[in-house]
């Protein structure tokens, strides 16, 4: 068993110095053989020239820039000389409003629920309970309460005046009057007489 561990380790070195031999003398064999250089190829490039990609759209861009001038310089011209050719217009000035002289009917109304004290502590007996007219105007009192009123110049407390009077204005009647002199008129209803109102004439 010794004598085959012996052979064994015997062929090993063997294989090993052949290798070792092998190399060396493959070593020797390239050390010693002619050196041949490769023939070195050279060739001379001529510079190209490359053209700007970019030249062609600068171009057109500049020429469309002189185009669109020449027709901004046209358009101008061609206002200008329709300008020139148009009529001069002239200015109205605006006449001044003047105020209507003609008499007006101004609205006055019996609102619902007059008949009961009340709307006195409001003052909206009347609505409106005082208006502002001028001389030759109409005042019309449109009874739109469910009782009938009167209109009567005057005060509760000291009676018709006589200037005018109503009578009985119905539920939906109305009743006009016009003041034709510069003055206050009070009057009141003389169904209701908490109900009380005023006109001025200017």
């Amino acid at each position: 068993m010794a004598g085959i561990d012996k052979a064994a380790i015997a062929f090993s070195i063997a294989i090993v110095a052949v290798g070792v031999g092998f190399a060396f003398y493959a070593g020797n064999v390239q050390g010693n053989a002619p050196a041949v250089s490769a023939p070195v190829i050279t060739k001379t490039m001529e510079p190209k020239t490359q053209a700007d990609p970019f030249a062609n759209i600068a171009n057109k861009v500049k020429e469309e820039a002189t185009t669109t001038t020449e027709k901004a310089v046209e358009i101008k011209e061609e206002v200008k000389m329709e300008e020139k050719s148009a009529a001069p217009v002239e200015e109205k000035s605006a006449a001044p409003v003047e105020k209507s002289s003609e008499p007006q009917t101004v609205s006055v109304t019996i609102p619902t629920g007059s008949s009961s004290p009340g709307c006195e502590t409001s003052n909206a007996c009347y609505s409106p309970a005082s208006i502002t007219i001028n001389a030759g105007d109409t005042v019309e009192w449109k009874n739109t309460d469910t009782a009938a009123h009167t209109v009567t110049s005057g005060s509760p407390v000291d009676g018709p005046s006589g200037v005018f009077d109503s009578s009985l204005i119905m539920a939906g009647a109305s009743f006009e009057n016009t003041f034709d002199a510069a003055g206050s008129y009070d009057y009141f209803c003389m169904v209701h007489p908490w109900m009380v109102g005023n006109v001025q004439v200017n």
